[in-house]
């Protein structure tokens, strides 16, 4: 049938008597357009069991439904393309106003067991919110409705918010939720909007579902109307009609309507169009005042081309008059920024080049031309290479400054910047050069122009150098400060232990004996003269390079390396005992007590521990009478420990080197009426042994916090991180999981650890708002300078910032609102505790209350029991995690199968 149809319409006007008679067989096609605010296909199997009663019940005829989305009615009833529609009230009006509409039937629904051909709307808010009273306090709230052409979920609302005084398009703030409408209810339920439109009937379904209490929601401006059972708002206004067009002749207008109304009861076609029956159409008159407010339609291509055809010639006069000005003022424009550019660059006080794209210079500025060597002239620069006519030099490598590697880079990125060093002339200039594109690329990619601004940054330089220079040595004797000194020992401590059969060497501590008898006994003036003078005896004694320091008032410290020779400490006892001070008629003599701590190779020391010890040794050696030494003697009990520890961290760098750490992840689940913005994961390290099974690193950890190692340790961790997002996202689409990461206290004192975190999200193009990082209260608490700056800065990246372990330590309510972190984990130890501890409870619903009240959302640990997780859905924390939710699974296979849910 279908195919002998299809052969009638492509044939046209063009019809034989055959295809004629088929026509008639099969019935006239009759198109009844109906209005869906669903999908098509939803709608057609809704409707269709109404069409397929029509057909029988009207002989000769076949009807079929055709779907249309609310911008397709007026134009498919304009054009004539449908017999009848069934659409909402207000654009009925608005059609039968233009289009000659009639309408033939109105729609009868059950509501409640009452059958009503009519529906309104109520206005709700929750019932707590007794500051709305009225319509009038919601001047300024956020009113939640489905569309702005939705009748019973907005516009009924709206009108009877005007009536009460108010502006909808100055006085409130509408939240749009679209369908279904019941996002209503769920916007004002969740706090998101203050009040909401909605059908009352939907209201009293949701009610009666048991979706929401009966006291969850209070109706404003109750009015109440005869025989219509929901609590309502707003008036009443009459169902859809179904309604004829001109394209039906007035019998088919008459079979139609009276189809419609004598419709059994309870039938196929009424159930599955979820309706009661049809009624005589009631009267719609009084709904044109809103369709005029609200459905104002907007004016199409063809409307206004009717309307102002005439503004086609006018406009593309205009606009070739507009195009030809144009061209004539940006020639004009585009040479007068030239000559600004020009004067721009001759006034600047940096030197400025300009180069074409083979490197070549094009203009130089005064400053410029001040750095040319010695006798050229400016014009014998211009067109020669930059690199011929300046020999630069990058200023911390020993490689000559590449004009080629410059201009290559600058295809990638639109400036560079380097440090050089202007190498002719004298003295030598450090410049900071900056490069940058003055145009687009050409079309073979390539730069077309580039502009060289070069500062001169000499004195700064030398400022810094004095600067850097004065926060790591004395002011007084010139020798390495205390915190300078100890750096040197560690980092040649660490050096040694990285290389094979490396030498040891010797730390000494030395104290002068009596030194505050020469200050009370002469003057400070003599004590201060008298430690220069020894500082700078010691500097010429020593072999060159070593590292000198002044650890105190008259205290100092020396390391020497096994390969200065032997003898050393009785050497400098014995000189410091040989050095007179001269002046003011009198010589000055004193002596020493010297602390010695001897390092073999590869002893695996700790630089803070050795020093502790020689300054025990010299200490040991004052309280002998001084003017001696006293070498350290280690036990063999604390040797073999050290050497254990030794191995151990060895072990541990091994482990990060070879990638043996294992990254887990523990799901942190959302309770309660928490919204979450997708899966949270932290982020947890496991040891793969050399067998390939898995154990905890918290010995290894331990070790790496003693060895101050822990900063390398984080590290491996966020890059590792950063790689599994990077391989598992999806383009365009949510993470497929947001992360926690742990920082340990050490990383807090770790001055690069944000530009390294900048860093790595760059190098991996991860999105900041991804990752949330976690510090613990007890780091907080050691560091708390360092906390609050480490976590301003991690959030003005754009991460998350959460304070670990909260309650478990010492640290005050105070400090919380000071640190201002976005998440508070409470510790597990008081969430463990909730079930048989009442002062327990009451501390974890303190923290989530300050928590809430500061904007940051709340984690409860170690949730490991049904009890304890009801517990804090009831306080209302926001989050639960622990075993009873998620045991850790490898992050890797969590992240791919994240993936695979999006990817579908």
């Amino acid at each position: 049938m279908q195919r002998l149809l299809l052969t009638a319409i492509l044939l046209g006007a063009w019809q034989s008597p055959v295809h004629a008679q088929v026509w008639a067989s099969e019935g006239r096609l009759i198109t009844i357009g109906v209005l869906t605010i669903t999908s098509k296909e939803e709608a057609k199997a809704r409707w269709n069991p109404t069409a397929d009663y029509l057909s029988d019940r009207i002989e000769g005829t076949r009807f079929e439904i055709r779907p249309l989305y609310l911008q397709e009615v007026a134009r498919a009833v304009r054009q004539g393309e449908l017999h009848f529609v069934h659409l909402q009230p207000l654009q009925f009006v608005q059609l039968r106003a233009d289009y000659g509409l009639e309408a033939l039937a109105t729609r009868v629904v059950d509501e409640a067991g009452n059958p009503s051909n009519r529906f309104g709307s109520a206005i709700v808010r929750l019932a707590g919110r007794e500051e709305i009273s009225d319509l009038g306090d919601l001047q300024g709230a956020i009113v939640a409705g489905v569309a702005p052409n939705a009748l019973g979920a907005w516009i009924l609302g709206a009108e009877e918010i005007e009536r009460a005084g108010l502006s909808i398009d100055k006085d409130i703030l509408p939240l749009y939720v679209g369908l279904p409408m019941t996002n209503v209810l769920g916007a004002v339920a969740a706090g998101r909007a203050d009040a909401g439109i909605v059908r009352a009937d939907v209201l009293t379904r949701e009610i009666e579902a048991g979706r929401y209490a009966t006291d969850t929601f209070s109706v404003l401006n109750r009015v109440s109307e005869p025989g219509y059972p929901h609590v309502l708002s707003t008036r009443l206004v009459p169902q859809w009609p179904l309604a004829a067009t001109t394209r039906a002749e007035l019998t088919l207008r008459e079979q139609v309507r009276l189809a419609l109304l004598s419709m059994p009861t309870a039938s196929p076609p009424l159930r599955a169009a979820n309706i009661a029956g049809w009624s005589e159409p009631v009267d719609y008159g009084g709904l044109e005042s809103l369709a005029d407010r609200w459905l104002t339609p907007p004016m199409t291509v063809v409307d206004w081309l009717r309307a102002y055809w005439w503004l086609a010639p006018v406009g593309l006069s205009a606009l070739l008059s507009l195009l030809l000005w144009q061209q004539w003022h940006a020639r004009r424009l585009l040479a007068r920024r030239e000559r600004e550019h020009r004067a721009a660059l001759t006034a600047m006080h940096d030197a400025v080049v300009t180069l074409d794209g083979e490197g070549r210079i094009q203009f130089l500025n005064p400053s410029a031309e001040r750095l040319l060597p010695e006798g050229m002239q400016p014009n014998e620069a211009m067109n020669q290479r930059l690199t011929d006519v300046f020999a630069l030099m990058l200023r911390h490598d020993t490689h000559d400054f590449s004009l080629a590697g410059m201009i290559e880079e600058l295809g990638t990125r639109s400036w560079v910047e380097y440090a050089v060093i202007l190498a002719h002339g004298y003295p030598r200039r450090v410049l900071n050069l900056t490069a940058a594109r003055m145009d687009g690329m050409d079309e073979r990619g390539g730069v077309r122009r580039l502009v060289i601004s070069m500062m001169d940054i000499t004195e700064l330089d030398e400022t810094s150098r004095q600067l850097a220079y004065r926060a790591t040595h004395d002011e007084l004797t010139g020798l390495l400060t205390r915190r300078h000194f100890l750096e040197q020992i560690e980092s040649r401590m660490q050096l040694a232990d990285a290389k094979q059969g490396s030498e040891g060497g010797t730390l000494l501590w030395v104290d002068l004996d009596h030194f505050r008898l020469v200050n009370e006994g002469g003057s400070h003036r003599m004590g201060d003269e008298l430690v220069r003078r020894l500082a700078g005896y010691l500097r010429v004694m020593l072999p060159p390079n070593t590292p000198v320091g002044r650890l105190g008032g008259d205290e100092f410290g020396i390391y020497l390396p096994s390969s200065a020779g032997d003898g050393w400490p009785e050497r400098i006892l014995h000189a410091i005992r040989e050095f007179r001070l001269d002046g003011d008629d009198q010589s000055l003599r004193t002596s020493a007590s010297i602390g010695v701590r001897d390092l073999v190779a590869g002893g695996g020391y700790n630089a803070a521990t050795v020093f502790e010890e020689a300054e025990s040794a010299c200490v040991t050696a004052q309280k002998l009478g001084g003017n001696r030494l006293v070498v350290f003697e280690e036990s063999g009990a604390e040797r073999s420990l050290r050497q254990n520890d030794f191995a151990e961290l060895n072990r541990l760098k091994q482990a990060v080197e070879q990638d043996r750490f294992v990254l887990h992840a523990q799901e942190i689940h959302a309770i309660g009426a928490a919204e979450t913005d997708g899966v949270r994961l932290e982020v947890l390290m496991r040891l793969a042994g050399e067998d390939g099974s898995l154990g905890s690193p918290a010995p290894l950890i331990e070790l790496a916090e003693r060895f101050n190692y822990m900063p390398q340790i984080d590290r491996w961790v966020v890059r590792r991180t950063l790689q599994g997002l990077r391989d598992h996202r999806v383009a365009g689409a949510a993470p497929p999981a947001r992360l926690t990461i742990n920082l340990s206290g050490q990383s807090m004192k770790d001055g690069e650890l944000v530009g390294f975190v900048r860093d790595e999200l760059r190098r991996y193009e991860i999105d900041p708002t991804w990752l949330c990082f976690e510090i613990t209260e007890t780091a907080a608490i050691a560091n708390f300078d360092q906390a609050a700056e480490l976590i301003a800065s991690l959030r003005e990246l754009g991460c998350l910032v959460a304070l670990d372990d909260f309650g478990g330590g010492l640290i005050s309510f105070e400090f919380l609102r000071r640190l201002k972190p976005d998440i508070v984990k409470i510790d597990g130890k008081l969430v463990r505790d909730l079930e048989h501890d009442r002062v327990a409870a009451v501390i974890v619903e303190s923290i989530h209350d300050v928590a809430h009240v500061m904007g940051a959302r709340t984690v409860g640990e170690w949730v490991e029991t049904p009890t304890t997780l009801a517990q804090l859905e009831r306080i209302g924390v926001d989050f639960a995690q622990g075993y009873l939710l998620h045991r850790p699974e490898p992050l890797i296979g969590r992240l791919a199968a994240e993936r695979e849910a999006l990817t579908g």
